[in-house]
């Protein structure tokens, strides 16, 4: 019936009305279960990371809202984290699983059988993991997806797949910061990396920021990823 309902919209010219109307439905519940369990949910996965001995760190707006707002963005609602692709164990979704986290979708290159972005979710909180790799010597990257020009995802999965950008992130250690009376690990360079995502005045709140609205360190390459759910 949704792929009926899908074809129909893309008919009538209506299909990027009926994401709007579907994603709006979707945050309202997700916004609540992140009310009640975001800090539980990344907390869990910390010490899930811990345990195997990988370092995972809050990246874009997770990462900005501890530096700037000391917790969460107000208006964020899902949680978004950094691992160096290297540390990765190679039944990390099987750890994940056995922690509560279920893997929902995987992004990846038809060239490359890696992950290179995962989404998990722990009762009702989506989590976003993003793998960096070795970009240059100075620098780390990762893979950021985004919609299709104007396909119907499940048509750009099955073709020419969507199209991403990356960033560019400096390398460096990582260090321990207190939020919510826990210890995350937190990049040495973070003000850095804020300025390389967001710009230079990230200390500035946006509610309604996107990618391309002030000058960061965003490349949009010719990759196309997939979704494997």
């Amino acid at each position: 019936m949704r792929d009926l309902i899908v074809k129909i919209a893309l008919k009538l010219g209506l299909y990027k009305k009926l994401v709007e109307i579907d994603t709006a439905v979707k945050n309202r519940k997700i916004s609540r279960n992140f009310k009640k369990y975001g800090v539980e949910t990344l907390v869990k996965l910390d010490e899930t990371c811990r345990g195997v001995g990988v370092q995972v760190f809050p990246i874009f707006g997770t990462q900005l809202g501890f530096y700037r707002d000391h917790g969460f963005i107000p208006f964020d609602n899902d949680i978004d984290t950094g691992m160096i692709y290297s540390q990765r164990p190679d039944n990390f979704d099987e750890i994940m699983h056995d922690a509560g986290f279920h893997l929902e979708t995987t992004f990846y290159k038809k060239e490359e059988n890696k992950p290179l972005v995962e989404h998990y979710i722990y009762k009702g909180v989506r989590v976003d993991v993003f793998y960096l790799f070795d970009y240059t010597e100075a620098d780390f990257f990762c893979y950021v997806a985004d919609r299709h020009e104007f396909k119907e995802w499940k048509e750009a999965n099955r073709t020419d797949g969507f199209p991403c950008h990356i960033w560019p992130l400096k390398k460096c250690g990582m260090v321990e910061r207190e939020y919510f009376g826990h210890h995350f690990f937190m990049p040495e360079k973070t003000e850095d990396w804020l300025k390389d995502v967001f710009g230079d005045d990230f200390m500035t709140p946006v509610k309604n920021w996107t990618v391309g609205d002030r000058k960061t360190r965003v490349i949009y390459p010719n990759d196309r990823v997939y979704r494997k759910l």
